[in-house]
């Protein structure tokens, strides 16, 4: 406690944040200094938390090459008794922004008073990319590159590069043993577009009801993508599903509201809410497939797209095609077999190899029941 309070009697004005904030903090975690009135800490210890209350602080993920800290921020809804806990984490890829809202409306519209268990809420993962707007963790190592941290799960906390040690810090000192269901939020790359969409693994009874519950737009049995938290969790016999929420890049009201009430859903049946409240039932049932096709730009140019997303398309239906900067015609896309377009490039403009049109299908053969 000592230590504690020493950076407090440096500064006679930080020092009731700072005090009020670690002394809330030193037994659930580290706490290493404030931000902004939050406490931050570098590992989290959910059994010393008090029950009953909403806790919000910074966790130290790692340090940037200026010394100072990426910061992530978390919201812990601790009920007042004992029951599941359940991680919501959201913006891993820094542009995917709709499960960021859905993280923070879940985890401070549940009154704890009524919850049985923790909701464990991170709005907002890759501080990195948020700072730049980019998908992937930003480095300045090297003149610069980018790390995608949903390959690098469960990461590496003393060792690598700092995008593989700051997943480290994350799944070692915040997730690791505080987490018994996972609902990683996410959404479509730059450029185009998904409805509501969730991967899962089949083999996962748990997860497969997670997903189930949510009630998206279309469910994919995948048997999972390494270094992903959803494969990595469930690896470890944690349920665990990824669930894509529409467009990068901006706040989709209605999906997000979709994605509070399947959440909800999801909390209700794991029996964590002590009153009901009602949520909104699905319109329609999820379309079910376990492959899908993706047809990429031939040739640099703009793409004129004839489908919409969800829509139920025959193999040899004209979908898009790409003209050239005087408008000719330079290649067209047809669908190479029945399915439902499950993703679009919408953004016009499409250099070789992006997207044009993604479809799924349920293929009945073995090799693909899995996913394929």
């Amino acid at each position: 406690m000592l230590n504690l309070l020493k950076p407090v009697l440096r500064s006679r004005l930080a020092a009731p944040i700072f005090l009020a904030a670690c002394l809330t903090w030193s037994q659930a975690a580290q706490c290493a200094d404030t931000f902004n009135g939050i406490a931050v800490i570098e590992k989290l210890d959910l059994q010393t938390l008090a029950r009953g209350q909403i806790h919000k602080f910074w966790f130290k993920a790692a340090d940037t090459n200026t010394g100072q800290s990426w910061n992530v921020p978390v919201i812990i809804n601790r009920g007042a008794s004992d029951g599941p806990r359940i991680l919501l984490n959201s913006g891993t890829h820094g542009d995917e922004l709709n499960g960021i809202r859905v993280a923070q409306r879940i985890a401070l519209a549940v009154d704890p008073a009524n919850l049985k268990g923790t909701i464990i809420a991170i709005p907002g993962l890759n501080t990195s990319g948020l700072l730049y707007g980019n998908r992937n963790f930003v480095l300045s190592r090297d003149g610069g590159y980018t790390s995608d941290l949903n390959r690098l799960m469960p990461g590496t906390a003393g060792e690598g590069d700092l995008a593989s040690r700051f997943v480290g810090r994350v799944w070692d000192q915040l997730w690791k043993g505080n987490v018994d269901y996972v609902i990683d939020l996410h959404a479509q790359s730059r450029g185009t577009a998904y409805p509501m969409f969730v991967y899962v693994d089949p083999r996962s009874d748990g997860s497969r009801w997670i997903a189930e519950t949510l009630a998206p737009d279309v469910i994919k049995y995948d048997a999972g993508e390494k270094g992903s938290a959803e494969t990595e969790f469930v690896r470890q016999g944690i349920p665990a599903v990824t669930f894509e929420i529409g467009r990068p890049g901006i706040w989709q009201t209605d999906l997000i509201e979709r994605g509070y009430q399947g959440v909800y859903r999801v909390l209700a049946g794991l029996q964590m809410l002590t009153t009901r409240t009602s949520t909104a039932a699905s319109s329609a049932k999820p379309f079910l497939g376990n492959q899908f096709t993706t047809l990429r730009a031939k040739v640099g140019g703009y793409a004129e797209l004839y489908v919409s997303l969800l829509e139920d398309v025959k193999s040899g239906q004209l979908l898009a095609r790409q003209i050239n900067a005087f408008g000719d015609t330079v290649a067209e896309y047809k669908a190479p077999h029945d399915g439902r377009v499950l993703s679009i490039g919408d953004d016009p403009v499409r250099e070789p190899g992006a997207t044009i049109v993604r479809i799924i299908q349920w293929n009945s053969q073995d090799s693909c029941k899995l996913g394929c």
